[in-house]
């Protein structure tokens, strides 16, 4: 479970962290055995939020307003990495508004996993720090370390491939997520789809699919100078990566008052869908008893509180096998996605098509989704149809429906 120094590692790094775009740690109280961390308060949402929101208000998001968002995160990381702290979860959720303003800063939040280098030692020792002394984390020691207890640390979709195969890493792993961050910024899309093992086995194996994505409809009006900072930030090897001081010399980010001004509206569009699908997720986690997989908390943010968490997580006779059962369903939905996804890697895509679990669960779903139209086909039946003829109706909408057709269908 969580320990006193896991606790006294975030409070010490956020009390160190005194910046215009990092969220500021204002006091810490303790009562009780509970600790309470108190940090400035944010008006606006998370990054990809607020784009969707403003730009459905009337304003232009353009590669400039891109970039303008992406060095305030930069100098943030800049000035991390400057005290020799990694964040190691860099994300759009933690990213977030200081106010509902359109001229509002960007503010880097999330710190809860972060680790700042020992003895100006450049990396972390994965296996080390993890499976030595950390593999009796509890559940909600997981959820708030964003720990699976084999030394990934992180969100899936955003971990560099060293974290992935629990190699040694040190600041390159900002930059990845970073990387990670610009491109759903550009594009609205996530650069790698899938989930679980499928997901860390593409980015391990260093298949940058996320190129070949570059021709997708939605980088058509990306500028060549914004690409090559994409790909150069999502270089498989760390040894490849820019350092965050190299990324904001680059002319993407330099020369901001040359880049384009044209409204991207397609990059709004996909956004739209990469925020209802948080929202989604959001739901799924509600729904099984408020279940966080994501420790940050916001007014628009795809998760709930940790606290929230670890109070239903009470709520379940086993809470490693409730826990299961949400990121299951959460990693599912991943895999629905990158079905529907025309850039998906060949390879992902076929182990997403034998795989029987998500066989099941689709076909659980379907059955399901008709059973409750029967239900509301019948109930409609019932109310327009004139009583003398309702007995002569004897149709039911299941019916259509064989297993075959069914399992063809999936």
């Amino acid at each position: 479970m969580l320990t006193k120094l896991d606790l006294k590692r975030e409070a010490t790094i956020c009390h160190m962290l005194k910046h215009p775009h990092i969220v500021e740690l204002l006091e810490t109280y303790s009562s009780e055995g509970m600790l309470y961390m108190v940090f400035e308060f944010m008006e606006g949402s998370d990054i990809c939020f607020e784009v969707v929101r403003r730009a459905v208000a009337g304003f232009v998001y353009s590669e400039a307003v891109a970039c303008h968002y992406m060095r305030q995160i930069l100098e943030a990381l800049r000035y991390c990495h400057e005290n020799d702290i990694l964040h190691r979860d860099v994300r759009p959720a933690c990213a977030l508004l200081a106010t509902v303003d359109n001229s509002a800063p960007v503010k880097l939040g999330g710190f809860g996993t972060a680790v700042q280098l020992p003895n100006g030692r450049e990396f972390v020792e994965t296996r080390e720090r993890i499976q030595v002394h950390r593999s009796n984390l509890s559940p909600r020691g997981k959820l708030y370390l964003k720990s699976d207890g084999e030394g990934r640390v992180g969100s899936p979709h955003y971990m560099a491939p060293e974290v992935i195969t629990r190699r040694t890493y040190g600041k390159a792993c900002d930059v990845w997520g970073a990387g990670v961050m610009l491109h759903v910024l550009l594009s609205g899309r996530l650069p790698f789809l899938g989930s679980g093992r499928r997901i860390q086995d593409i980015v391990s194996r260093g298949r940058m699919t996320n190129y070949v994505q570059l021709d997708a409809p939605e980088w058509k009006h990306i500028s060549a100078h914004a690409k090559d900072l994409v790909m150069k930030m999502l270089a498989p090897h760390p040894g490849n990566r820019p350092s965050i001081a190299e990324i904001l010399e680059h002319p993407w980010i330099r020369d901001r008052d040359k880049l384009q001004r044209q409204h991207l509206a397609d990059t709004v569009e996909e956004l739209k869908r990469f925020n209802a699908r948080r929202k989604l997720k959001g739901a799924v986690q509600a729904v099984a008893g408020g279940i966080a997989m994501d420790p940050l908390c916001g007014a628009d943010a795809d998760s709930m509180a940790v606290g929230t968490a670890s109070e239903s997580l009470n709520e379940w006779a086993d809470e490693e096998a409730g826990l299961e059962a949400v990121q299951k369903v959460l990693e599912s939905l991943d895999d629905i996605h990158a079905l529907q996804d025309l850039f998906v890697d060949p390879d992902v895509l076929r182990d997403i098509l034998r795989d029987t679990r998500l066989h099941t669960l689709l076909q659980g779903m379907v059955w399901l989704g008709v059973e409750m139209l029967s239900k509301r086909f019948l109930s409609h039946m019932h109310t327009n149809i004139p009583v003398k003829k309702r007995n002569c109706c004897s149709y039911s909408p299941f019916h259509i429906f064989s297993s075959k057709s069914v399992r063809y269908s999936i």
